[in-house]
């Protein structure tokens, strides 16, 4: 856990001995504190830290700065995502920063350095930070920070978040390579902490039908209703389409589990709701 304290207007020395007042006082002692000063308040916090067994670190924020006070002797949590084929990095970085508090920090190294690109991309998107980068040998590495999300303000004029995900798929297990990214793209984005849809449409309700799935199988990953159900279970919505359902014979009886039917109308309010970012299939 990462407390933070906001201590603008105040300069050394006077932020010095504050700050080290607060690291006394800790409720959570040897706790990791951030703390968000003004230009000029950080003269002297090095003998700060010293004093009271922590290391510093200065960084630029804004018009501000962050001294972010950490207990000496304290490790970085690193992740190595080489070897891991797509989605694989992005996932499991995701599930790693989701057992993270707001301002952990995760290391990631990889020796692909399009990979670390990739994962950059799916973090900045999901609120968190890339703090720096660097090499170690054969490893790149970036250094990432999780951040609060931040709820939408639904003001006049500001653009909306889109922390939602619509993933249409509309040819089913005809098409295999189709079928399972739809539920890989669906994975990564849970991972990315996006709100998930599924709507089955057309040829895709054969995805739908109870057992179906069960016989579509990628070299790289489990059986496709396996990641279906897996999907279900981490709160993904799967929605197939009543009218196609009804012309291929499927009923909601031979429906697989966590699949409901529904009509044009949500798909058409899926459609036009400016939080949910569409991908078809």
């Amino acid at each position: 856990m990462v407390k933070t304290v906001k201590a603008l207007g105040i300069r050394a020395p006077n932020a010095g001995i504050l700050v080290g007042n607060i690291l006394r006082n800790l409720e959570v002692p040897g706790e990791e504190v951030r703390f968000i000063v003004s230009p000029g308040a950080e003269a002297g916090m090095d003998a700060v830290a010293r004093k009271s067994g922590y290391s510093v670190e200065v960084t630029p924020l804004g018009k501000d700065l962050e001294i972010r006070m950490t207990p000496s002797g304290k490790t970085l949590e690193e992740i190595d995502v080489t070897g891991e084929t797509c989605p694989g990095p992005v996932i499991l970085v995701g599930e790693r920063l989701s057992s993270l508090a707001a301002g952990e920090r995760l290391k990631v190294k990889s020796t692909s350095p399009d990979t670390l690109a990739d994962i950059t991309a799916a973090i900045t998107a999901a609120g968190s930070l890339v703090l720096g980068q660097g090499t170690e040998g054969d490893r790149h590495f970036i250094t990432i920070e999780k951040a609060e999300k931040k709820e939408k303000t639904g003001e006049p004029g500001v653009p909306v978040n889109r922390d939602r995900v619509l993933v249409v798929q509309s040819n089913g297990t005809g098409n295999a390579e189709r079928a399972y990214a739809t539920f890989i793209f669906a994975k990564v984005a849970v991972s990315m902490g996006k709100k998930v849809t599924v709507f089955l449409l057309m040829d895709g309700v054969s995805i739908a039908r109870k057992g179906s799935a069960a016989g579509v199988k990628h070299p790289a990953f489990a059986r496709l209703d396996l990641l279906m159900d897996e999907m279900v279970k981490a709160g993904v919505t799967i929605y197939a389409c009543e009218n196609s359902a009804a012309f291929r014979g499927i009923t909601e009886k031979d429906l697989a589990p966590g699949v409901k039917l529904a009509g044009a109308a949500t798909y058409i309010q899926l459609l036009s709701d400016p939080s949910y970012a569409v991908v078809n299939f």
